[in-house]
């Protein structure tokens, strides 16, 4: 069953953002199982809102790239909240924010 995964940190800035997307090399190599990524900073800082195909390909994500990565910048580990997906509708215009192709792992 698809899951939505949020993920809200207050003490996140856009520089580990970035950082962490370096180390994890996501866009290059996406996890296998995450269908879709999306990230924002507003005032209460980080958040982000994922597609996951599983909890198990999350969870796997979590202990193998993502937890580790925070650890190089003294980051507390991921805690996202996930919730079962009813339903999702993307228009096909969403198409032009596709990553070219990419090895996942």
């Amino acid at each position: 069953m698809a899951l939505m995964v949020t993920y809200d940190e207050p003490n996140v800035s856009r520089e580990d953002y970035d950082s962490v997307r370096a180390q994890v090399g996501w866009e290059a190599a996406p996890p296998l199982g995450c269908l879709l990524h999306m990230s924002y900073f507003d005032d209460a800082g980080f958040h982000s809102v994922d597609i996951w195909d599983s909890q198990a390909e999350l969870d796997a994500y979590l202990a193998k790239r993502f937890n580790p990565a925070l650890k190089v910048l003294q980051l507390p580990d991921a805690a996202p909240k996930a919730m079962e997906l009813h339903l999702v509708a993307a228009s096909p215009a969403l198409e032009k924010y596709f990553l070219p192709a990419a090895t996942v792992d």
